[in-house]
């Protein structure tokens, strides 16, 4: 299964989420992608949920 990459709008903002269960999960004012980024960072709580399998 694929996976939705968010991260909040604005220029302050370069940290992508993969996990919806993520503490810091964005739910609203958002950038939405279906690939990996390329720019920008990974959420450390996202990056451990995926090795831990409890990414959802």
């Amino acid at each position: 299964m694929a996976s939705t990459y968010r991260k909040r709008k604005g220029v302050a903002y370069d940290t992508w989420h993969n996990c919806s269960n993520c503490s810091n999960w964005p739910t609203s004012d958002y950038v939405e992608r279906d690939t990996k980024p390329t720019s920008g960072e990974r959420c450390n709580e996202c990056m451990a949920k995926e090795k831990a399998g409890t990414c959802s």
